[in-house]
C-alpha cells in the first residue's frame, strides 16, 4: 500500500482536501500504468493499493534489482476533470533500500492551488 500526501508547497503547508488525483507507473517501451485514481480525504491523503502486476512489464529488471520498482508519477486535476500539475518521481528517489516507498508527499505550488481552487 501506497500512502499519497498532498500539500501546499510552501509555508505554511497545507493539506489539500477533494482532490482527485490518479497514479501512474511510467513505462518508456509500453503504455503506462494506471495504479489507481482517488479522491484525497480531509487530510489530503490517499491510499493506493496495488501488487507488482498493476505495473511489472516487460522493460521492468529482475525482482532483485531497483529497476524493477515502478517509475511514479501523479496527474493532479481540477473540478473540471483537467490535469493541471504532474509530479513525475524517479525510482531511486523514493526508494529505500530497494523498498517501495509507504508515503509518497506530493507539494504543489500555491499559485497552481489558487488559479485552479483546489483544495
Amino acid at each position: 500500500m501506497l500512502r499519497v500526501q498532498l500539500v501546499i508547497a510552501e509555508e505554511p503547508k497545507k493539506a489539500l482536501p477533494n482532490v482527485k488525483v490518479s497514479l501512474y507507473d511510467r513505462d518508456w517501451k509500453s503504455e503506462d500504468d494506471l495504479l489507481g485514481t482517488e479522491v484525497t480525504d480531509a487530510k489530503g491523503e490517499i491510499f493506493f493499493e496495488f501488487d507488482e502486476k498493476k505495473y511489472k512489464d516487460a522493460e521492468d529488471g529482475p525482482d532483485w534489482r531497483i529497476e524493477s520498482l515502478p517509475d511514479l508519477y501523479v496527474n493532479i486535476y481540477d473540478v473540471q476533470d483537467q490535469v493541471v500539475y504532474q509530479v513525475v518521481y524517479s525510482t531511486r528517489d523514493v526508494v529505500e533500500r530497494d523498498k517501495f516507498p509507504k508515503l509518497l508527499v506530493v507539494p504543489i505550488p500555491r499559485a497552481v492551488v489558487e488559479q485552479h481552487k483546489l483544495g
